[in-house]
């Protein structure tokens, strides 16, 4: 079983921490539900994701098109192993995606 947790930080702001894989995938549909299509930005906090798979980086693609076109997905803080995971699926590539590094230590 996956340990995964997401945190509801503000306005469509969101801290994600453990794993975001196929098990955990409905929590974070479920957590950002109610932004997606409201507009604006969604930030993601990335920085305490310990491993990401493709059904997570699928359902954040998603998010994105669903959110399409009034709004934007940022992903904050990927690093590590979900940083190469969302690179090779070329998440930078989207157009309304956008993956800011943070260069604070973790």
């Amino acid at each position: 079983m996956s340990v995964f947790s997401i945190t509801y930080k503000g306005p469509m702001s969101f801290f994600l921490e453990g794993e975001l894989d196929i098990a955990t995938v409905p929590s974070l549909t479920a957590a950002i539900g109610g932004s997606i299509g409201a507009g604006g930005t969604i930030t993601l906090d990335l920085s305490g994701l310990t491993f990401i798979d493709s059904s997570g980086v699928g359902a954040i693609l998603k998010a994105g098109t669903d959110h399409l076109p009034n709004g934007c997905i940022l992903l904050h803080g990927v690093r590590g192993a979900p940083q190469r995971v969302v690179e090779l699926m070329g998440v930078d590539k989207t157009t309304n995606i956008h993956i800011l590094p943070c260069l604070i230590a973790v």
